[in-house]
């Protein structure tokens, strides 16, 4: 025999099922309503060069004035990067990837483009499929003073987790050295290391 209380007890029950599958549907339809943030637009980073410092400084300046440190410049696909010297024509600056590049030519087919004069202001867009840490160089001529200057800079492409040679290869010969100018006191260990060395010499030989 059910009583008023089972009777409230079921409606209760009732009406916490419907109330459950009614935040449960509209949490649902939220999500399907809520769209993806928008992408971040490309951005356009013009890196000055000054030589006047000492070492060289590489500067950008963003959309609010702010000027950042650019000799590690971090950047993402589509960005467009170009150079230019403080002085202006008064100096002469070359920029050049020597083993890979993360840039392309927008105006010439998309090529890969591997040198950059300051005075012709070429723009290189950050190509789709580059990823990880470039080094490139840089070489100024002042005609005021007669100097020559270089520095050898880096452009971050995405997380930067990915290591080129360029990283490694220093780290690898600065091991080997501190391996050779070991002294083994037993054969055994005079084994061990001389395996040491020949594995970090072809780890070394396959980065060139």
């Amino acid at each position: 025999m059910s009583t008023d209380s089972d009777a409230s007890s079921v409606s209760r029950r009732q009406f916490l099922a419907v109330a459950s599958g009614a935040a449960a549907s509209s949490i649902s339809v939220g999500k399907a309503l809520a769209s993806p943030p928008p992408p971040t637009p490309p951005v356009s980073y013009t890196v000055t060069i000054d030589v006047s410092t000492t070492p060289i400084s590489y500067t950008v300046v963003d959309s609010s004035g702010a000027v950042h440190n650019a000799y590690r410049l971090r950047v993402k696909s589509n960005d467009k990067v170009s150079w230019k010297m403080k002085s202006g024509g008064a100096q002469h600056g070359t920029v050049l990837f020597i083993r890979d590049t993360p840039l392309v030519d927008a105006n010439n087919n998309n090529n890969p483009l591997f040198a950059v004069d300051t005075l012709n202001a070429v723009v290189g867009l950050v190509d789709q499929g580059a990823s990880g840490i470039y080094e490139y160089y840089v070489a100024v001529f002042d005609p005021t003073t007669n100097k020559t200057y270089t520095d050898d800079p880096k452009i971050i492409v995405g997380s930067g987790n990915i290591v080129v040679a360029a990283e490694i290869e220093p780290v690898l010969n600065t091991v080997l050295g501190e391996v050779k100018e070991l002294k083994p006191s037993s054969s055994d260990q005079r084994r061990r290391v001389e395996s040491i060395e020949d594995n970090l010499e072809k780890l070394i030989k396959q980065l060139n």
